[in-house]
């Protein structure tokens, strides 16, 4: 069930290899507002959590404001993790397409780049899209557990717990039979 979820989120989802290795900076890494809001820039225009540098990230929260204007729309977005995070998705006027603005009190998946603009951090979302089923917000917060914990090493290997578990379980019962 979770990986069909996960599946069909058009922003990805972070496989346990891709988190690990140094390459993610060009996956698509789940995140929270917090996190986005207290990396730490390493360079003029990049930001890093830990040793990973960003580059892709998604976060999922509800619109608090939105102001379309001729070549963009910003958006507020918060997930409750810190203050609302500030978010621009370019329009394309070209091609006379109406974009479509997800209205304040919508809740919303944003993939794309973080950037610092003028001393204040935005999202350059190369994607928005309303969310349909609030069962991905929650997954999502999962899935930000899951690649933090990878990215600090802290990773609960609940295999080898159930094969140490089972170990002293077997030595007990040995212990019970040689004393009997």
């Amino acid at each position: 069930m979770w990986s069909q979820v996960c599946s069909q989120s058009t922003g990805g989802f972070t496989s346990h290899s891709a988190v690990t290795s140094k390459n993610a900076a060009l996956q698509i890494l789940p995140c929270t507002v917090s996190q986005l809001l207290s990396a730490s820039q390493v360079d003029k225009g990049a930001f890093a959590i830990g040793d990973l540098e960003l580059n892709q990230v998604s976060v999922v929260g509800v619109v608090r404001e939105c102001s379309p204007l001729a070549t963009s729309v910003r958006y507020s977005v918060d997930d409750m993790t810190g203050p609302p995070l500030n978010v621009k998705q370019w329009v394309n006027t070209e091609d006379g397409a109406i974009v479509a603005v997800a209205s304040p009190g919508t809740y919303v998946k944003v993939t794309g780049n973080p950037r610092n603009i003028r001393g204040q951090r935005y999202l350059m979302a190369m994607n928005i899209r309303c969310i349909e089923d609030l069962n991905e917000i929650t997954s999502h917060m999962l899935e930000v557990v899951q690649a933090h914990m990878q990215l600090s090493g802290k990773v609960l290997d609940l295999v080898g717990v159930r094969r140490e578990y089972e170990h002293r379980r077997l030595m007990v019962w040995k212990f019970r039979q040689w004393t009997s």
